[in-house]
């Protein structure tokens, strides 16, 4: 793809984030997708929280900072960055009591920091998956940035999900596709998936060791998008994605579970 092209990919991340930084923290309470997630994601701060304590942190597309919360209470420093300049407000907002909390807007295609700043790195929200181009260049930078023997934790999108039974015309682009694929559009943005063996290669091209790997919305993804991102009065499919959900939770790093996640989260180590 043309540079031109992985620019208007940016522009529309930055666009869609604009309009969601409002609403985006309600949607997080009620969608069951977006509950499960939050599940996983505690879990797995729970589990950065003990390789620690850390003397900087990065979180690395922050949105509106609810990681950064958490991150900042385990670290020295936490720098938070994203390509919107809209979440990046809101984030502020949320953290402004926080001390040791710094927040940017930066491109993860492209970090402005020296070699070696940061001992630990998340990334949670789907960000690797977001950069659709330039992914290769996010890891690079990932392991300049990061110390010999520090921690990263990425999320991304999975290939081979339960989730694709609902989506018939993304199977086709799967099967077809060796290694992941561009997934539909949502809110104007392309999404990046990956396999397994995929996500080893491009970080073990980058000096990474895999130690983990968990993944969130299992057999919840065989639930209809439609319930799994509904708000309000909830459905019984949206009863059934969070009662899913809880058995996914449990489930997160149990083999083979954990390959068929709506999204993987894959925590590595820098050699």
């Amino acid at each position: 793809m043309s540079p031109f092209d992985s620019a208007q990919s940016a522009q529309a991340i930055v666009a869609a984030y604009a309009r969601l930084s409002r609403t985006i923290d309600g949607w997080n309470r009620e969608a069951p997708f977006l509950i499960n997630c939050y599940r996983t994601y505690d879990k797995l701060l729970n589990i950065v929280k003990a390789g620690g304590p850390y003397k900087r942190m990065l979180d690395l597309g922050c949105g509106t900072g609810l990681q950064t919360e958490f991150l900042a209470g385990i670290s020295g420093d936490v720098v938070a960055i994203d390509i919107s300049a809209e979440s990046i407000r809101v984030a502020r907002g949320r953290c402004g009591h926080l001390r040791n909390a710094a927040f940017q807007v930066q491109d993860a295609r492209r970090l402005s920091f020296a070699e070696g700043t940061f001992d630990c790195v998340v990334s949670y929200g789907d960000v690797l998956s977001h950069i659709v181009n330039g992914y290769e260049d996010v890891i690079s930078e990932l392991r300049r940035v990061t110390v010999p023997g520090g921690v990263i934790s990425l999320e991304m999108d999975n290939k081979w999900t339960l989730g694709l039974l609902n989506q018939p015309r993304e199977v086709w682009s799967a099967v077809r596709t060796r290694g992941g694929h561009d997934t539909r559009s949502w809110e104007g943005m392309r999404f990046k998936t990956f396999t397994r063996p995929e996500i080893a290669g491009l970080l073990g091209r980058h000096g990474f060791r895999i130690l983990h790997v968990h993944g969130h919305n299992v057999l919840a993804s065989a639930v209809p998008d439609r319930y799994l991102l509904e708000q309000g009065k909830r459905s019984l499919l949206g009863r059934a994605a969070l009662a899913l959900g809880s058995a996914d939770l449990s489930l997160s790093d149990v083999f083979p579970f954990n390959r068929f996640g709506y999204n993987m989260i894959v925590t590595a180590v820098r050699k």
